[in-house]
C-alpha cells in the first residue's frame, strides 16, 4: 500500500516553515552554537552539532507529513492546515499578498518498511523530548513544525524532503524485510 498523502501546502505555511528555520539559524550563528555570543567563552566557533535536535526534528517533520494517514499522517495534515491558515492570513494582513498553494507535484509517500522507520524514529524522537531540557524540547517542537510545513513545498526543503523519502523507504525496507 504505497498511498500519497492529500495534504496540500500554501505559502503561508512555507512561509512560517523557513521563518522557523531563520529564527533558529540565526541564533545559532549569533551565539556561535554554544549559548555565547562570538566574543564570549566557547563562542564563535559555530559548532554544527548544535542544529542536530532542530534538524533531525525537521526531517521527522517531514516524514509525518508524507505519511498517508493514521494517527501521524492526521495530525501533520492538522498541522499544516492550521500553518497555512495563520500564514496565509499573515501574508495577507502583513503584506497584502496573494497566497498560492505550493504543493509540489509527483509526491512520494512512504512505503509500509519507511512507515515502520518512521515510527520507530518517532519513538526516538519522543525519549529525545522526554528526557531533554526546556531548550532542547522546544527546539525539537520548532524543528517537527517547520518540517511538516516545508515537507510538501516544491521548492528547495521538498527536494531535500524527496530524498528523504527515499532514503527512509529504502533503510525501511532492508531493515523490515519487506518486498515490493
Amino acid at each position: 500500500m504505497n498511498t500519497v498523502t492529500t495534504a496540500s501546502v500554501s505559502l503561508g505555511a512555507v512561509t512560517i516553515g523557513l521563518g522557523i528555520l531563520a529564527w533558529h539559524l540565526t541564533k545559532w550563528w549569533k551565539t556561535g552554537g554554544k549559548g555565547g555570543g562570538p566574543g564570549a567563552p566557547g563562542g564563535g566557533g559555530r559548532d554544527p552539532k548544535a542544529l542536530i535536535p532542530l534538524l533531525s526534528s525537521m526531517a521527522l517533520g517531514m516524514l509525518s507529513i508524507t505519511a498517508a494517514g493514521g494517527l501521524i499522517g492526521t495530525a501533520a495534515t492538522f498541522l499544516l492546515n492550521t500553518g497555512s491558515m495563520i500564514g496565509n492570513w499573515s501574508l495577507v494582513t502583513l503584506t497584502g499578498t496573494a497566497t498560492p498553494e505550493v504543493t509540489r507535484s509527483g509526491l512520494k509517500a512512504l512505503t509500509p518498511g519507511g512507515c515502520a522507520l518512521l515510527i520507530i524514529y518517532f519513538v526516538i524522537c519522543v525519549a529525545l523530548w522526554k528526557s531533554g531540557a526546556k531548550i532542547l524540547k522546544g527546539k525539537i517542537v520548532a524543528g517537527v513544525v517547520a518540517g511538516v510545513m516545508l515537507g510538501l513545498s516544491a521548492g528547495f526543503s521538498g527536494m531535500a524532503s524527496v530524498a528523504l523519502v527515499t532514503v527512509t523507504n529504502t533503510i525501511g525496507d532492508k531493515i523490515t524485510g519487506v518486498v515490493l
